[in-house]
């Protein structure tokens, strides 16, 4: 297989934006969280900007953009599996911003659902000439095909060593999601294509929505904005299903952390999370 570029991946390599204030306070809206534009962007709001604003006509039977890259006709379906965000100063709304982002690696692997495209991105967040954020972001473009089960029956879960919470993913909350951060994909909010061509058993959770609500609730628990957060999707999460955040508070050389994981009704882990807070000044 030959090299892919960004071009291929539908990505330019630098994109700007002004992050307006008004954006952020809808993503607090989707999301019931409270949020003061002269303050600084939690961790991970950033994506909420720098999306690829493309055409409806430009759009695939996806969602996505559509990708013209030969490379990719094997693999039609993406997915956002995990990375690493960290920040390196505060992140402001209403100010001038640079995000550029290069192509760090792609290898051909095998999954359990066939060949498997697994591409690593590295984005940067520039304001005043300054990096305030560094990313590493992980994406899987899959075979078409294959069906994936709904969850299980229920089950009662152990009582944890730290909080607990549950979280109801409601139609509304996965369109609001989609809106406020540009997705088209239709998995999160078309049944019958989620079902019928992609072959879920009902609309599925972004991957980032699942994050931002670990993240959300590690900062909460903390006490602290974050300053760093780390995650891995391992199966998925669906629509009016509850799902419950498991954490648990610790300490490391860095600082205070939280391991946390998003758990389905039927006990499977659909993400794990580290974050780790801010140290005080």
């Amino acid at each position: 297989m030959s090299e892919l570029t960004l071009v291929d991946l539908g990505l330019t390599s630098e994109q700007t934006s002004v992050l307006p204030a008004e954006h952020a306070q809808m993503l607090a809206a989707t999301l019931d969280v409270d949020f003061d534009p002269t303050l600084t962007l939690p961790l991970l709001w950033h994506w909420a900007y720098f999306n690829p604003v493309v055409g409806t006509a430009g759009l695939g039977p996806d969602g996505h953009p559509r990708r013209k890259s030969p490379l990719l006709v094997d693999f039609p379906r993406r997915m956002w599996v995990g990375g690493e965000v960290r920040a390196e100063g505060p992140l402001r709304t209403d100010t001038a911003s640079v995000r550029r982002t290069r192509l760090l690696s792609q290898a051909r692997k095998q999954g359990s659902t066939g060949d498997l495209l697994v591409v690593t991105l590295e984005h940067t967040v520039e304001q005043d000439d300054t990096t305030v954020i560094v990313e590493r972001q992980d994406v899987i473009y899959r075979q078409a095909g294959g069906v994936t089960p709904p969850a299980g029956p229920a089950v009662v879960l152990a009582p944890g060593q730290g909080w607990r919470e549950t979280v109801l993913p409601t139609t509304a909350l996965l369109f609001r999601f989609s809106a406020v951060t540009f997705n088209g994909h239709r998995i999160h909010y078309d049944h019958d294509y989620a079902t019928s061509v992609e072959g879920y058993p009902g609309l599925v959770v972004h991957g980032p929505l699942t994050a931002m609500l670990l993240a959300q609730s590690a900062s909460h628990h903390l006490g602290k904005p974050l300053r760093s957060f780390s995650y891995r999707a391992s199966s998925p999460l669906f629509v009016d299903q509850p799902v419950r955040i498991d954490g648990v508070a610790g300490a490391s050389p860095d600082g205070e952390t939280a391991t946390m994981t998003a758990t389905r009704i039927d006990g499977v882990i659909g993400m794990t999370a580290t974050a780790t807070a801010t140290t005080d000044s």
